[in-house]
C-alpha cells in the first residue's frame, strides 16, 4: 500500500470524530411548536451596544421559530416574543391581520396576540424550563400564524417618494376597519389584500402603478373565464360617471353604501361587478401626495395617478402575487437602500 495513504482517515472514521454528543435538551424540545407560549417573566432586549434591557412578559412569550427549526439539536436558540392582550374593539381589526406586528393566538382567547415588535433569542434550555401552553391548534391557525409571522419579516420596502402618495389610502382604511357597521368598513372586510404593482422596476422612477383591490371569495360574482363581462345598467353609469361617462362621479362612501345596501338586492351581477371596480377607482384615486411635496415626490409616480384593478382572491394569479406588494395598514416601510 502507497505510503502517502497510510494517515489519511476513513470515511467513517472522520464521521465518527465530528459527532458533537446532543444537547441535553434535544428530546423536550421536539414537544414544541412555533405558536406555543412558554411561561417566563421576562425576555432580553438590547438597548444599546452590549447593554440589554428587558420587556415583562406577565402573560408569556410566544415561539415564533419555525418548527422545523425549533426541533433541530444542531441550533440551539428560539426566538421569542411578547403575549399582549387588547382591547375587545382593537382585537376584532387585528384579527383579520390588518396590524402586521401582532399576530392573533386563537388557543388563548379572542384577544391575545403575539407582539413581533421586540424579538428575543434565547437559548432552548430556556424553552423546555418553562411551562408551555398552545396558542394555536387547528391546523388552519398553525398554517395562518406561521404565514402572517413570515409576512411581518418579508414586507417591501416601498421607497419613501412612493410612501407619500399612498398615506391617504392608508389612514382612511385605518381609520375604518373597526367601524364594521360603516359602508366603508364593510366593504374593507370584503377585502382580502390590497396589493400595489409597479409595471417596472423600484429603483428608477417615475413608477407606474396599479392598486389591486383583491376580494374576498364570494363577492364578485362569477362570470365565464373565456366571457367577455357585460357593462353596468344604464343606470348605474350615469350614477357613477354622469351623463358624459368621463370621470368617476361619486365618493367612495356612497358606492360603499350601495354596495352594502343592495347586497343579495336588485343589483344585477354586472352592476354588482362595476360598483366594486368604481370603489377600487376611488381608492385608487385617494394615492395623492400633499401639494406640499418635493419635487421628487410629484414626480414620483407615472401620469401622477394610480390605477386600479380588482379582483377575486381565486382569480388572482400567483404571477400578479409575486410581482405585487402588500400595502400594510400600520405603517409603510423604510426606502429602498442606494
Amino acid at each position: 500500500m502507497d505510503s502517502s495513504f497510510r494517515d489519511v482517515p476513513t470515511a467513517t472514521s472522520a464521521a465518527q470524530a465530528t459527532v458533537a454528543p446532543l444537547p441535553e435538551w434535544h428530546e423536550r424540545i421536539r414537544d414544541y411548536r412555533q405558536g406555543d407560549v412558554v411561561r417566563v417573566e421576562k425576555i432580553p432586549r438590547e438597548v444599546a451596544t452590549g447593554v440589554v434591557d428587558w420587556v415583562l412578559t406577565p402573560l408569556g412569550a410566544a415561539i415564533i421559530t419555525q418548527t422545523c427549526d425549533l426541533v433541530l439539536a444542531d441550533r440551539p436558540t428560539a426566538h421569542l416574543v411578547p403575549v399582549v392582550e387588547l382591547p375587545a374593539a382593537e382585537a376584532k381589526a387585528c384579527r383579520s391581520g390588518r396590524r402586521p406586528n401582532l399576530v392573533h393566538l386563537p388557543a388563548l382567547g379572542d384577544c391575545h396576540f403575539a407582539d413581533l415588535t421586540y424579538v428575543a433569542t434565547v437559548n432552548k434550555e430556556i424553552v423546555v424550563e418553562s411551562e408551555c401552553t398552545p396558542g394555536v391548534k387547528d391546523i388552519d391557525d398553525i398554517r395562518k400564524f406561521g404565514q402572517r409571522v413570515g409576512r411581518r419579516f418579508s414586507r417591501f420596502a416601498f421607497p419613501d417618494e412612493v410612501v407619500a402618495w399612498l398615506r391617504p389610502l392608508q389612514s382612511m382604511a385605518e381609520s375604518k376597519a373597526l367601524k364594521d357597521a360603516s359602508p366603508i368598513g364593510w366593504a374593507l372586510k370584503q377585502v382580502a389584500s390590497l396589493r400595489l404593482l409597479c409595471a417596472g422596476d423600484w429603483v428608477n422612477a417615475p413608477h407606474s402603478l396599479t392598486l389591486w383591490v383583491v376580494l374576498e371569495p364570494g363577492v364578485l360574482p362569477p362570470f365565464p373565464s373565456d366571457a367577455e363581462i357585460p357593462g353596468p345598467s344604464e343606470k348605474i353609469a350615469k350614477w357613477l360617471y354622469g351623463e358624459d361617462g368621463a370621470e368617476l362621479s361619486r365618493k367612495h362612501g356612497e358606492i360603499a353604501e350601495v354596495l352594502q345596501r343592495e347586497t343579495g338586492g336588485s343589483l344585477t351581477a354586472a352592476d354588482r361587478f362595476w360598483l366594486w371596480s368604481a370603489l377600487a377607482e376611488a381608492w385608487a384615486a385617494m394615492c395623492t401626495p400633499p401639494k406640499s411635496s418635493s419635487a421628487e415626490v410629484a414626480a414620483a409616480v407615472e401620469d401622477g395617478c394610480v390605477y386600479s384593478e380588482i379582483a377575486s382572491a381565486e382569480d388572482f394569479s400567483f404571477d400578479q402575487y409575486r410581482r405585487s406588494e402588500e400595502i400594510d395598514l400600520d405603517h409603510l416601510s423604510s426606502p429602498l437602500p442606494i
